[in-house]
This record gives structure tokens, sequence and C-alpha cells, in this order.
């Protein structure tokens, strides 16, 4: 190994994909210590090549916590943000005890219109309306030393605080005051256990606060829950990425291997499927010749019945009797015409002696015939 011996850096990946640091190393022989550095486009091949950066990240690490802060400015903050949590749990507190009384203000308006209320509601109402009016437009005064230009139509604060109610009213109507603000507290507490709890609806009411005083931990647990679920969602959607396209990747090589083994390989199979595309050509056309002729051999079969061709064969009996007749009587004629040829030219002058003679009494004959038909 190049690295030091006094620590290891190991390359992580966060959920954005973005790489980091783990660095772990060991003190006095103590059980090791690691510390995540901030994301840095590094690979485990430049820290090779590059042994004394990992010193130098080793020695940083020392001096500066994950988010790349020094450890004096990284506790400055996090007194900072722990003074501002601590002030924003303040000012809601105080944000909803006013959210609270303006509510029970909107409730006696409303119950004004629909029925009459006691002389007690009315002078807490009115009290408790008077009070804040005035301690709002008190604070919005401010203080008479810091202020450069005139009051708001000439109004001073102690002109405001004459309109505060009576004390004696002011601590009646804050003693009632606390139980109204607990009593709607309780409500909103108990709705929004239900919300998140129906079955918390039939409960008593001892149970449910019960359940109330453990719901902010079960938020918070949820809350974390599901940051846990988006966080692993997050990563398991990147991860995703890089294998589709890690896969693709590998998939466009394998279509490319594939392309250069067809291209390489296509003129040593050729021949061989010509050849089998020769054989598939000549049985297609045998069964196409013997289609043929079964479909010849339908429309005989389909065109000469038994009765025809039994008539058919009598014809034929009958050609084939005359044929031979024709043919005893042809070589007959043959034998004698051979037995002529014997003579030679003899025969030949006397056939046409007798021709000639044959002719002369046809000739003479017929002159008969005529003389005596002159005579008659």
């Amino acid at each position: 190994m190049l690295f030091p011996p006094v620590g290891q850096i190991r390359i992580t990946r966060k959920a954005d994909g973005i790489q980091g640091f783990l660095l772990i190393w060991r003190r006095d022989g103590n059980t090791p210590t690691s510390k995540q550095l901030p994301p840095c486009n590094l690979s485990e091949e430049d820290l090779l090549q590059n042994p004394h950066f990992s010193k130098l990240l080793l020695s940083l690490s020392q001096h500066m916590d994950e988010s790349g802060l020094s450890l004096t400015l990284a506790k400055e903050q996090a007194q900072a943000w722990k003074e501002v949590r601590l002030h924003k749990t303040t000012w809601l507190r105080s944000e909803i005890l006013q959210r609270v009384i303006q509510e029970l203000l909107v409730d006696y308006y409303v119950k004004t219109q629909d029925r009459n209320l006691t002389s007690e509601d009315k002078k807490f109402h009115e009290t408790l309306e008077q009070r804040l009016l005035v301690t709002e437009l008190t604070q919005l005064l401010g203080p008479s030393q810091e202020r450069e230009v005139p009051p708001l139509l000439g109004l001073e604060k102690v002109d405001l605080l004459e309109l505060m109610p009576p004390s004696e009213d002011f601590m009646w109507m804050r003693a009632r005051l606390l139980l109204e603000v607990e009593e709607q507290l309780k409500k909103k507490c108990f709705t929004l256990l239900c919300y998140h709890n129906p079955s918390s609806d039939s409960d008593s009411e001892t149970l449910k606060a019960a359940k109330v005083w453990n719901l902010a931990e079960v938020l918070v647990g949820e809350k974390q829950q599901c940051q846990d679920a988006k966080s692993q969602q997050k990563e398991q959607m990147v991860l995703l990425e890089k294998k589709s396209a890690t896969y693709s990747q590998v998939l466009l090589r394998c279509l490319a291997l594939l392309q250069r083994l067809l291209q390489e390989h296509r003129l040593k199979t050729q021949s061989e499927l010509d050849r089998i595309n020769a054989q598939y050509l000549e049985v297609k056309c045998s069964a196409m010749i013997l289609k043929l002729r079964m479909e010849e051999l339908k429309i005989l079969s389909d065109t000469y019945t038994d009765e025809k061709v039994e008539v058919h064969r009598l014809i034929r009996d009958r050609l084939e009797g005359a044929i031979h007749l024709q043919e005893q009587d042809m070589e007959k004629s043959r034998q004698v015409l051979n037995t002529y040829e014997v003579l030679g030219e003899e025969f030949d002058r006397l056939v046409k002696e007798y021709t000639q003679l044959k002719q002369a009494t046809e000739n003479k004959r017929w002159a008969l015939q005529e003389f005596n038909k002159a005579c008659c």
C-alpha cells in the first residue's frame, strides 16, 4: 500500500452519486477512528498515483469536519444553530398562543350571532380584546426615545396605557384565559391525535392525554423513517440509473461484437446457407409437382366415373380389334406385294399392258352404251 501507515482512505459514494473520502486511522493503538471528507471527484487510481496527496488529506482531516469547515468554525456554527432553534421555539410558542387567542375571539364573534352570552362571557371577551388591542398598538409605537418622526396621530405610549382595562378585570380575565387556552390546546392535540391515529377517537381523555404526551416522539420517529426511506429510495434510483447506463453500454458492446462476428463468418457460412436454400427449394419444387399431380388425378377422378371408364374400355377393345384386322390385311397385302416384286420388270410390263387393256375395254363399253342409247 502506498498510503501512510497512520491511516487509510476509502472512496465512498453518497445518494446523489458524488464521491467522497472516508478516512480511517488509529491513535496510539486504540480503536479505529473514521471521518468523512467533503465530496471530491477523485478515484482510487488518483490516490494510488499521488501518495503525498493522501497524506495531505489525512492531515486536513484533523482540522476540518465532513462539510469542509474548520473545527472552530463548525463549533461556532453549531452554537449559532442551537440559538436559532431556541429563538424559533420561543417564537413558535408566542405565535401559537397568539393564534389560539385570535381563535377564541373569532368564536366569540360567531357565538354573539347565534345565541345570547352571559355577562361574564361578554366581560371576559371584551377585556381580552381590549388588552390584546392595546398591547399590539403599544408594540407598534415602540420606544419613544428611538423615534425620529412624530408618532401616528400624536399618540404616545402613555395615552394607550390609559385604555388598559382595570387590573382586577385583567387578573380575572388572565386566570380564565389560562383555562380557555389549555382547553383549546387540548382539543387541538386530541384532533391531531385522532387524525394521526383514527382508532384513538373512541379512547378516554386520560388515554388520549397519555398518547398525546408521546405523540411528538412518534412523529419525530416517523419523520426520520420517511427521511431514511426517501434517502434509500434516492440511493436506489441513483443505483438503478447507473446500472441502466452500464447495462446499456454492455448491450451496445455486445451488439457491436455480434455485428463484427456476423460480418466475419458470413462468407464462411454463405455456401452452406446457399446449399440449404437449394435443398429447401428442391424439396419445395418436388412438393409442388406432387401437389399438381394430385390435383390432376383429382380432376380425372371427378371427370371419369365408373360408367364412363367402362364405355371407354369397350371402345378401346373394339378399336384395338379393328386395328388388329387392319394390320392382318396390311400384312397379307405386303406378302402379295413381295410376291409380285419377285417377278421383276416382266411383271411391271404385264401390269402396264393389263392396265391399257382394261382402259380400252372401259372405253369400248362406254362407246357401246352410247351407241345403244343413240339407236333407241
